[in-house]
């Protein structure tokens, strides 16, 4: 079976490797740059051209077509992955690209899962394609696990700057205005339908991301000592990153295995120079 993500999907190369995924990369326009999110872009220049522009930044989906072709190279079954159909039109595409590829080999299966998430949340999920792929499940069986997680996966994320969330609309520029002054920082999730959500605030990066690792503990809090898989998503602070790590191994008994990732050019996009995301 073959696992095809969208460029949301934050996979480091060794990563990428681990799941042997295809990725179905989206554009972002800046200005009059165009960068195509397909492990190249270099990030510090791409977030200081962000930073420097007064527009926001635009993102495009991958076409039908290109999802179509990705799907008709699978030697077998295809299992895809595409962030929130709230955020992204990438979703449609994929479907559209599933009925596309249908038409050439309709014996094909082809499953389009909608995360309901983005960034680390979309790793979470494909390392769980990858696991159970291996593990030789069937194709329905895997199919049923994923869409399960994917209604109680827990995306959680704490931004250093809410500049691109404005710019594109998805945070009132009058909270983000306040919230500069003050040096309040949101703590933000997933709303369980694809959307996202304030779950809390606090004075500084450090009280946001205690705050954020406090919701892990709870949301965990009961299930067996190393029993759960967390990934963590960091854009262009790898320290931080280390922190929260260790902020989590303390706090969170429950959390095992922890991943740490870059965010790709398309997640660093809403993430911004800082931002931390965790799913579990």
């Amino acid at each position: 079976m073959k696992i095809l993500v969208d460029s949301c999907c934050d996979l480091s190369p060794a990563l990428l490797d681990k799941t042997q995924a295809a990725v179905a990369p989206l554009t972002i326009t800046i200005d009059d740059t165009h960068y195509v999110d397909d492990g190249t872009v270099d990030i510090v220049p791409y977030l200081e051209a962000m930073r420097a522009s007064a527009n926001p930044a635009r993102s495009a989906c991958p076409s039908p077509n290109l999802y179509a072709e990705e799907m008709a190279r699978a030697e077998g079954d295809c299992l895809v992955l595409t962030l929130s159909s709230k955020l992204s039109g990438s979703h449609n595409a994929a479907m559209l690209g599933r009925e596309l590829a249908r038409e050439s080999a309709p014996d094909k299966r082809i499953h389009v899962f909608d995360s309901e998430s983005a960034s680390a949340g979309e790793t979470y999920l494909a390392l769980m394609l990858r696991d159970m792929i291996d593990a030789g499940r069937s194709f329905d069986e895997i199919v049923a696990a994923v869409e399960e997680k994917i209604r109680s996966l827990h995306t959680l994320f704490v931004l250093d700057s809410l500049d691109n969330l404005v710019k594109n609309g998805r945070i009132n520029k009058a909270i983000a205005l306040i919230a500069g002054v003050l040096s309040i920082r949101l703590v933000m999730s997933d709303d369980g339908e694809g959307s996202i959500k304030n779950i809390g605030k606090a004075r500084g990066i450090k009280g946001a991301l205690a705050q954020m690792v406090e919701t892990c503990r709870k949301h965990t809090e009961g299930l067996a000592a190393g029993s759960q898989r967390l990934v963590l998503s960091y854009c262009n602070c790898l320290e931080r990153a280390r922190d929260v790590q260790s902020m989590i191994r303390e706090k969170c008994p429950a959390i095992g295995e922890i991943i740490m990732t870059p965010t790709s050019a398309l997640s660093s996009m809403y993430a911004n120079d800082g931002g931390i995301v965790i799913a579990y």
